[in-house]
């Protein structure tokens, strides 16, 4: 009988730790030998610090000291501001950072390392010409 019952808890404790042993956490990483980089974070109005939706994220990789671009993928922010790239190639990278209404903002020398993920939160200035802005009270300012 005893054996019996030591038999029956190996085939319940077994596929157990099988499936353990199968799902570490690791989603296949150490098979693979490396992870690939990933860029993520927020983009945010500089002055109310509230998530800005619809940034067109573009990122190069460009030949060290060349202006040749190697490769450039865009991203849009989502509704709370938040963006994700996956699979970016280690090495140097520029961003830059595009929408309606605020000033393009460019961020050089960003370096993406092998397996290792980098989060960049991210300010927009507000576009401030005002030169196609009507108002009376402005009008009155200047004096016409």
């Amino acid at each position: 009988m005893r054996v019996r019952k030591k038999m029956l808890l190996m085939t319940a404790i077994l596929p157990l730790a099988l499936l353990a042993k199968a799902n570490n956490g690791n989603n296949g990483e150490k098979e693979r030998g490396k992870t690939e980089p990933v860029l993520y974070g927020m983009v945010a109005d500089a002055v109310t610090k509230k998530p800005v939706q619809g940034v067109t994220l573009s990122i190069t990789t460009a030949a060290k000291g060349q202006e040749n671009v190697k490769d450039r993928k865009e991203y849009v922010t989502d509704a709370a501001g938040q963006f994700k790239v996956p699979q970016m190639p280690p090495g140097e990278v520029v961003i830059v950072l595009e929408k309606k209404g605020y000033k393009t903002y460019k961020k050089e020398n960003v370096i993406i390392k092998e397996g290792v993920s980098l989060k960049m939160n991210l300010d927009l200035t507000a576009d401030e010409d005002e030169s196609d802005v009507f108002h009376p009270l402005m009008r009155m300012m200047d004096g016409d």
